[in-house]
């Protein structure tokens, strides 16, 4: 019944939309034509990659494009007619200049310099073009974050980045993020390869969000390329400063600065006192065809891990990041690129519900290497082919030691007289390919094959230690993969409508569980009642791996089933509307319902500190988006909104992870439900200053009541089992000054939460609690060259 009734509210919403757009005959009677552009470095020649091209017409934005190691990008079913077109370059002039897109026109070649805006045209004097933190693709409604005007608290993590960006994400516990409803279930591409989480987790962050130049976000209309773990994918694009040598090196330091230090604990002083510090150097070059960046982080603060407790105790921790790319550009059709990435925590651990001072210490590592070679086969007009061949390899590894004095203990087999702690040493390595040939026929067609390949190896200790003595030690290697083979067909029959249509077949391989396959098709319809506005309607089947692990042997003496945890498996609808409006104000609604049988939730393993996915029977996800973005080119202002209402609920039994079986049949609101989520950001950013707010607002995530009686409507916010609601602020300002022939110094401070609101983010429910942080401050210098 739920699915029929969605399918209602999308028939609906495509003919609400298509009453208000009723002015088809407009761009269905214009030829529409490929349109392409090349940016090189006015001085020294060289593709640059990277550049914001815009193109607009009459004050509205109507594409934006993104130019690749060889300096292209391809704008398609551009109608005839007079445009504006415009480049961004952090570092570099911003370009515009009028011009006329037809059959006779059908590609320029743009060069810019280093240095101050530059202007062609008279229309645009002055402007700044892509001058907003965050934007919507108005043909394909993804949303899109641009790294310059993104200026995060030095601690952020990539996880902030996603939440404060993107519209139906949730911020959660120990640094991780919901999104639409799911548990944390996302993946980073890095130029065009997956990157995917740890399998058993950890508190790294894979990316390094200042390396980040821009983000693309994909939260739905997934075509049949993408598989894994996706609520959502996280495209990025990393930095690599073209032109002359760069150098940039900063330190902060941070303490807090609350009205009130009762709450706090005995570890912040009588100034509130708080050890943050951290310094980060990067360097980067580019000789010819050949380009590098190269960062190192690193970071100490007395608050690593979300505290479980109101007052803050035994939380210090230390955090190294490091970060390379390279590329090198083979010839205008053949180019490759390198990233590599290491990150290691030290940290103690504020496991226990009881305050103090304990002993509990975690030292996690996460490492990342990928390869990519991208070769473009031309062909005459509206015909050509590519070829991506993408290798990555992905390690990890835990070290828990937990104190044999902690109050929680783990009971074994029934035994209630011993209680144990679990220690744990664990690693990981994944290798995987991704391979992708795409051919545009025509105009009207075009097709991709290809084919993901993943294989994860490792092992596992686990050690239970009593008070005295010695206890049992499970050790393991586990072994297993996932594969996957995809198709995917666009029809653009004519030019108001275009069908993508796609086919998907994965495979898990996972210990202890029998393997597990699906195919999932897939098929997208957009309409474009004009060059502005784009309707789409999408129906996808999911299927989303658990991470490949052995905790088959633990589990068993914790729970005592012989229950795996299975993939989840997923109907997916979804429509959407996108329109860009005057003065650069672009805007989204989504609506959205996912059935997933089974769902998927997180769980500790008893009383230790493990954590594993777990089989929900049945779970619901409705949601409602909405984004805006705002940018008027003759301003330094922009601005966006992100709000969504979002219902993930789920049936039990839980099942799964060898735990003993559970009966309850209850409906119940999950564990990362938020009803309500939004934020807001203001950005001012002229002459070197910068100024950035950001308002972050939840209806609370679930606080544990697990004997409430839910309801399950979109509207039923179930307020008696979720944690109040509550508003964080989040500030940021800075100045660059310049010292000459280059050289510049950029002092900035960052207040989060301005207005210190302290609150319960989470109460214990399949995982602990997690209050919020108290108001912090921390002060900037930066060197850059």
């Amino acid at each position: 019944m739920g699915s029929r009734r969605f399918i209602v509210l999308l028939c609906a919403l495509a003919c609400t939309m298509g009453a208000v757009r009723a002015s088809f005959s407009a761009f269905n009677t214009a030829d529409t034509h490929s349109f392409t552009v090349t940016v090189y470095d006015k001085e020294s020649g060289s593709p640059l990659e990277l550049v914001r091209v815009l193109i607009i017409r009459d004050g509205t934005l109507i594409q934006v494009g993104l130019t690749n190691p060889t300096g292209v990008t391809v704008f398609r079913d551009v109608p005839s007619g007079q445009y504006v077109l415009g480049t961004r370059r952090l570092g570099y002039a911003d370009y515009s200049d009028t011009l006329s897109i037809d059959p006779s026109h059908s590609s320029v070649t743009v060069r810019i310099s280093e240095g101050t805006i530059q202007t062609q045209a008279v229309e645009v004097s002055g402007s700044r073009f892509s001058n907003v933190s965050s934007m919507v693709d108005i043909r394909t409604g993804n949303q899109v974050l641009e790294g310059e005007t993104y200026h995060p608290a030095p601690t952020a993590q990539a996880t902030d980045l996603i939440q404060e960006n993107l519209a139906g994400s949730v911020r959660a516990p120990t640094g991780e993020v919901h999104i639409r409803g799911m548990h944390g279930e996302y993946t980073y591409f890095i130029d065009g390869v997956p990157i995917p989480l740890g399998v058993f987790g950890g508190l790294n962050d894979i990316i390094d969000n200042r390396v980040v130049d821009r983000a693309t976000f994909y939260t739905g209309g997934f075509p049949a390329e993408y598989g894994g773990q996706c609520a959502a994918i996280v495209d990025m694009h990393t930095r690599v400063p073209s032109g002359r040598f760069h150098l940039d090196a900063s330190s902060y330091a941070g303490s807090y600065l609350t009205s009130d230090n009762s709450s706090l604990g005995d570890r912040v002083g009588a100034l509130k006192s708080l050890n943050s510090n951290g310094q980060n150097l990067s360097l980067s070059n580019r000789t010819g065809n050949l380009g590098f960046f190269v960062s190192g982080t690193r970071q100490e603060t007395d608050r690593r891990i979300d505290q479980p407790v109101e007052n803050l105790f035994h939380d210090h921790g230390f955090n190294y990041f490091a970060y390379g790319k390279l590329y090198y550009i083979f010839s205008e059709n053949d180019y490759m690129t390198t990233n590599l990435g290491y990150s290691q925590t030290e940290t103690q651990v504020p496991f226990d519900s009881a305050e103090g001072i304990l002993f509990d210490t975690q030292n996690t590592h996460d490492a990342f290497q990928t390869f990519s070679y991208f070769h473009r086969i031309p062909g005459d007009d509206d015909q050509e082919s590519n070829l991506f061949i993408g290798l990555y390899a992905r390690e990890g590894g835990l070290r828990y030691d937990p104190s044999i004095l902690d109050d929680t203990k783990q009971f074994l087999e029934g035994d209630t007289a011993t209680g144990y702690v679990v220690a744990q040493r664990r690693s990981f390595t994944t290798l995987g390919l991704r391979v992708k040939y795409d051919v545009q026929l025509s105009h009207q067609f075009t097709y991709s094959v290809g084919m993901d390949y993943g294989h994860s190896s490792g092992s596992e200790d686990f050690a239970f230690l009593p008070e005295a003595g010695t206890g049992p030690v499970f050790s393991g290697d586990f072994s297993g993969f996932d594969v996957a083979g995809f198709a995917q067909v666009g029809w653009h029959p004519l030019e108001w409508i275009a069908i993508d249509a796609g086919l998907r077949y994965d495979q898990h391989n996972s210990p202890d569980i029998p393997s597990q396959d699906q195919m999932s098709p897939r098929v997208k319809v957009s309409f474009f009642p004009d060059v502005v506005s784009t309707i789409s309607l999408y129906y996808g089947r999911l299927f989303i791996p658990t991470n490949i692990e052995g905790l088959h042997r633990l589990a068993l003496q914790i729970g005592g089933s012989n229950s795996g945890t299975l993939p989840e498996r997923d109907k997916f609808y979804e429509a959407v509307y996108t329109r860009s409006w005057p003065l650069n104000l672009s805007s989204k609604i989504a609506l959205f319902h996912k059935d997933g049988a089974p769902g998927i939730d997180d769980q500790t393993l008893g009383s230790s500190s493990v954590r594993t996915p777990v089989n929900l029977a049945l779970e619901n996800i409705t949601g409602l988006e909405l984004a805006l973005t705002y940018n008027d080119p003759s301003s330094p202002f922009s601005g966006f909104a992100n709000a969504a209402l979002i219902h993930a609920y789920a049936r039990g039994p839980v099942s799964g992870a060898f735990l003993a079986p559970d009966s309850s049949a209850d409906i119940f609101d999950n564990d990362h439900d938020q009803r309500l989520s939004a934020v807001v950001g203001v950005n001012y950013q002229q002459s070197g200053f910068f100024v950035n707010l950001r308002g972050l607002y939840g209806s609370g995530l679930t606080n544990g009541n697990g004997s409430y009686a839910f309801k399950t409507g979109l509207f039923d916010f179930n307020q008696g089992a979720h944690t109040d609601p509550a508003w964080i602020l989040n500030c940021g300002a800075g100045y660059s000054i310049p010292l000459g022939e280059g050289h510049s110094l950029e002092p900035s401070v960052y207040v989060t939460n301005l207005l210190d609101h302290p609150h319960l983010i989470k109460g214990a429910f399949f995982s602990g609690a997690s209050f919020e942080e108290r108001r912090n401050v921390l002060v900037k210098l930066s060197y850059h060259l």
